[in-house]
């Protein structure tokens, strides 16, 4: 005999997340910031009241998206919301890897004012003999397979230095958390 699993009842006012972070990165793809930003705020903010782990990621891609719409000061200020709350949780890997990464992105657009502020309130923050960041260094170092630029589920970019590795070539969607499978 089977048993129905019971139907789960949706977020009020939630929609589908999932479609709603797809319809943001391809926002962003197509060079509309702002638009994007508005939609990755609303999921940002809606996975720190359900406690979900990926609001710091969805937090600095909402200020990626106001920053290069323009909206420096705001972009910023919410980039600095989502690794303060990194710093907070103690996880230093990804606040490495993906502070990091945003340094090199800023600079490479031209933005060395904010590249340079990032890097200073990284070095103050990160912790200089925690073996976790040397332990991180280490990783990146590693050669890992060559991953889809984008995810499959939600569309969000790729970047084979932020992601966490589960295996040898399977990582995890900063966004969406979906496994995201090496090319073969």
């Amino acid at each position: 005999m089977f048993r129905r699993r019971p139907v789960r009842p949706r977020h009020p006012g939630g929609g589908d997340a999932k479609a709603r972070l797809k319809q943001a990165h391809h926002l962003m793809d197509q060079g509309h910031y702002l638009q994007a930003a508005h939609i990755f705020e609303g999921l940002a903010l809606g996975a720190v009241q359900r406690r979900i782990p990926r609001a710091p990621f969805l937090f600095i891609q909402t200020g990626r998206a106001f920053h290069y719409g323009g909206q420096h000061d705001k972009g910023t200020a919410i980039i600095k919301r989502g690794l303060r709350m990194l710093t907070d949780a103690k996880r230093w890997g990804e606040l490495y890897r993906v502070g990091h990464r945003l340094v090199d992105e800023l600079q490479e657009k031209g933005f060395e004012a904010e590249s340079s502020q990032f890097k200073e309130w990284l070095e103050e923050v990160l912790p200089e003999d925690s073996a976790r960041a040397a332990d991180v260094r280490l990783k990146l170092q590693k050669k890992h397979p060559v991953l889809p630029t984008n995810c499959p589920n939600c569309g969000g970019i790729v970047n084979s230095l932020e992601v966490t590795w589960m295996d040898d070539d399977t990582a995890e969607c900063l966004y969406c958390g979906s496994a995201i499978r090496a090319e073969t």
